[in-house]
Parts: C-alpha cells; structure tokens; sequence
C-alpha cells in the first residue's frame, strides 16, 4: 500500500508545479498591462524566473542533499505557489525582477526534487514512471490553463485569481508530499553543473530547438494570441489547453511509444511535429490556424527531452553526469529562449521572432541521428 501512495504523491507534486505555471500562463498579459511593461521588459522579467531557475538547478544539489527529497518537495512546491500568487501585489517593476527570481528559485528546486523522486522510485520498483509524471505535469499545466483563462474572460482580476486559487495550492502541497521517503537526498547529487564528455555534445545540443519550442509556447503564446491575432481570453485557454493536452497524452503513453517503435523513428516524428507546429503557430492568420499549430507543437516537444535524457544516461561516462549536463544544456534553453524572444519581438515583432524557432527546431529534427535503436 505504501508504494501506490508514494507514487500517488510523485503524481500530485508533478500536476500542482505545472498547475501554477498553467495558471501564470495565461495571465501574462494581464501582469504586463498591470505593471505597464513592453515585451522587452517582460522578457527581462522572464528572464529573472529563468535565471532564479537556472540558480537552483546549478548550486541545489548540495541543499537538496542535506533536505532530503521529502523536504525540498514539499517546501519549494509550497514557495513556487506562494511566489506566484504574491507577484500582482508587487509594488514596482524592479521588486518584481528580484521577486521572480526567488519564484524561479523554488521552482527550480522543486524541479530537482520532484524528478530526483521519480527517478528514486523507479530505481526502488523496477517500474519506468517518468514519462508519465511529466504527462501530469502536463495535465496541471493544462487545468491551471483553463481555469486562468475561465478567470480571464469573467473579468477576474489576476491578483483575486492567484490569491484564491494558489492559496489553496499551497495547502495542498504541504499535505501531498507526506507519503514520499524522508531521505532519498543523495538522488539529487547529479543536479549539478558538469560539462558533456565528447560523446555527448552532440546529443546535448539536439533538444535545444525543440525545448525553445516548449518555452515560446509557454511564456509567449498567450500574448501573440491576444496582440497578433487579437484572440479573446477564452481562445487564448483554448489554444494553451490544445498544446497541453496533446503534451499530456504523448507523455502518459510515451514510454510504451518508445518501446514499440524505438527511439531514433520517435523522435524524428516528434521533431518534424514541432517544426511543423512552430512554423504553423508563428504564419497563423487566425486562431483556429494558431490552434492546429498548437496540437503538432504539443505533440513534437511531448516526449522529446524525456527520451533524450534515456539515450544521455546510456553513453560512456557516468550515468548521473551524463543526465546532468543533458538536464542543464536543455532547461537553458527551455528558461532562457523566451526571455531573449521578448527583445527579438520588440525589434522584429513578435510573430517574426516566434518564426525564427522553426530553423532551430529542425536542427534538433537533424540531430536526431544521433540516436540508436536500442
């Protein structure tokens, strides 16, 4: 019985982590008008949760060790839910920069913690369940997304949006954590920063195109919707909810995709659906458009860095510097890749900068000969 309930936890700190995101994300454009922001700035402001992020990920691993995996689940989750609802209330522009860097802190660390438990649980049962924790990740992302934009389109305010529902995240996350082991801490060793051996460059840089893919949907989607094509809240919730739920359901059912038909043919769909998606979203003339382009985006980004981070943990070297160095290569590039989007969107707009991600992506497309049938 005690291991159902410690999966059950796993589950439940992978769907309210993406159910805070999936609430910031259609909100964005309410918190640039709130605080009177252009795209330049607010990339900055994504760039500070980037580089909190990105903080936690490089120097968390000793912390974490000390915490234990229970502990830092259970607190940075509870921060990450917490920060998120405070920023509406933040006074200036140069607090929110220092606020969304602690905000990115904790869930930087969450992200250690919560993969290092899956990763722990898999080691303990023998059973592969990493691909469908991130498919809960994706399910969070998805009703934080619904709801956001169901608050948008009533003419919620955001901060009476964020105090109500993340208030009650933040509860929650206490109390889920509780079945997940107390150590486990030394999981997160590999959580730190380590260069790629010479076998791994490659592979290392073939998820970059398709996780900035991942980023732009995440953080840009919302206002190309409303600003370019002049979507209302609701299109905006739907068009997100399309990409996540596409995301969701590829993830849930990756590990069995992967078995059947191999890495090296998975991946190549999963890369010519992004680039496909991208350059669908980026061209669309309306909304509709902008939705298919988001169903084969959802698709191609679903389980690429998943089954990317399998192949690093194979090759020479150790096993734990290998998924570390992939782990850092690909979440600068997920953090990073929408904030310098904000300075290309002022200079080009938006719709021009969202289009230069389709030459990237099918560079990942392109490396994926870097895989092998297992």
């Amino acid at each position: 019985m005690r291991e159902p309930r410690r999966l059950a936890a796993i589950y439940a700190v992978f769907f309210i982590e993406g159910f805070v995101l999936g609430s910031w994300i259609p909100r964005i454009p309410a918190v640039k008008d709130l605080f009177g922001l252009s795209a330049t700035q607010l990339g900055i402001a994504l760039f500070a949760l980037a580089f909190g992020t990105l903080a936690a990920f490089i120097f968390g691993g000793p912390r974490i060790r000390k915490w234990g995996l229970k502990a830092t689940c259970r607190w940075s989750l509870f921060a990450w839910c917490v920060a998120i609802a405070i920023v509406p209330w933040i006074p200036d522009y140069t607090l929110l920069l220092i606020w969304l860097v602690l905000a990115g802190i904790s869930i930087g660390l969450c992200e250690i913690g919560m993969n290092a438990s899956a990763h722990l649980y898999e080691n303990d049962t023998g059973r592969r369940v990493m691909s469908k924790s991130h498919g809960f990740w994706s399910l969070g992302s998805l009703f934080g997304a619904l709801i956001g934009a169901g608050f948008a389109s009533i003419d919620v305010d955001v901060a009476t949006h964020f105090a109500f529902v993340l208030s009650l995240c933040a509860v929650a996350s206490v109390i889920i954590a509780k079945p997940l082991p107390a150590g486990g801490g030394s999981e997160a060793e590999g959580a730190t920063f380590s260069l790629p051996n010479r076998e791994l460059v490659a592979l290392c840089l073939m998820p970059i195109g398709i996780m900035l893919v991942e980023g732009a949907f995440i953080d840009w989607s919302a206002l190309f919707v409303q600003d370019v094509l002049l979507g209302s809240p609701l299109a905006i919730g739907a068009i997100y909810a399309a990409f996540s739920t596409v995301m969701a359901v590829t993830r849930l059912y990756g590990d069995t995709l992967i078995e059947r038909y191999g890495p090296p043919l998975v991946a190549r769909v999963s890369a010519a659906s992004a680039v496909v998606g991208m350059a669908l979203f980026a061209a669309a003339p309306n909304v509709p458009v902008a939705f298919l382009g988001a169903l084969f985006s959802g698709l191609g980004v679903a389980i690429f860095y998943p089954l990317t981070m399998s192949e690093a943990a194979k090759r020479p070297g150790d096993a734990t510097d290998n998924v570390a160095a992939m782990s850092l290569f690909a979440f600068t590039s997920f953090m990073l890749g929408p904030p310098i989007l904000g300075g290309l969107a002022d200079l080009f707009g938006l719709r021009l900068a969202l289009a230069l991600l389709v030459p990237l992506a099918m560079v990942s497309l392109w490396l994926t000969r870097e895989l092998h049938r297992e």
